[in-house]
């Protein structure tokens, strides 16, 4: 087991003691929070095969990298297609972050039972999905059995109909890019390698030694992420 020596936290320390007292909504001000926000994203993105055009931000844990992921689906079909009753369908194994998104942002949640197997019923994800579905959500893992769901099918699923697909990598995290390389052989893709992922959460609490209160939203493209900011320039 990994034990950190004293200089490691020491270190941890010192960039504590540099940023306690900053308040990342004031970037123009503290410009070294958001340059520290751009490095975590970028090793990350690179971590999951992200390319140029991926991107992200950080957020204050899972539980919200999954609130902006579906709040940025919602907003963005609102706009490009006019769906106002959005609704979204995922495993009933799929996180209750996703129940708690929807509650707030009053998007209808579909849940396919599984399977005698435990796993993701596909026939019956599709048959929910209908004109005013916004997005499919995968787990890789899921967090009551542990089990990954096939992102491929599932995402190309979603592309079909010309929806999204998130990849709940929370539990996950820092774990499945070195999974095959450390000689565990996953059961499928799970990141911007296929192509019908949109978007993925991930925790660096997750054995990358990050603060509980922090996690990754990462977006294919910045128009989808763009889509969960807000501004007021008015005030």
């Amino acid at each position: 087991m990994y034990t950190a020596d004293e200089s490691h936290w020491d270190f941890i320390a010192e960039v504590m003691k540099h940023c306690i007292v900053t308040n990342p909504l004031h970037m123009d001000e503290f410009m070294y929070v958001t340059q520290c926000e751009a490095e975590i994203l970028r090793w990350t993105l690179d971590l999951y095969n992200g390319d140029k055009d991926t991107c992200g931000m950080v957020t204050s844990g899972g539980t919200e990298s999954i609130f902006q992921c579906v709040l940025a689906y919602r907003e963005l079909y609102k706009e490009e297609k006019g769906i106002t009753r959005p609704n979204i369908v995922m495993a009933e194994t799929g996180h209750p972050a996703f129940d708690k998104a929807c509650f707030y942002l009053k998007i209808e949640l579909r849940k396919v039972p599984m399977t005698k197997e435990f796993k993701v019923n596909l026939y019956g994800m599709k048959q929910l999905i209908d004109s005013n579905t916004i997005l499919l959500v995968a787990s890789a893992p899921d967090y009551a059995y542990g089990l990954y769901e096939p992102v491929p099918q599932i995402a190309a699923l979603a592309a079909s109909y010309g929806i999204g697909c998130h990849s709940d990598c929370c539990l996950g995290s820092y774990i499945n890019p070195f999974a095959d390389e450390l000689g565990y052989k996953l059961p499928c893709a799970f990141d911007f390698r296929v192509p019908g992922v949109t978007s993925i959460s991930v925790d660096p609490h997750k054995y990358a030694y990050g603060p509980k209160g922090c996690s990754l939203a990462l977006f294919r493209h910045k128009t989808l992420r763009n889509s969960a900011l807000f501004v007021s320039s008015q005030w």
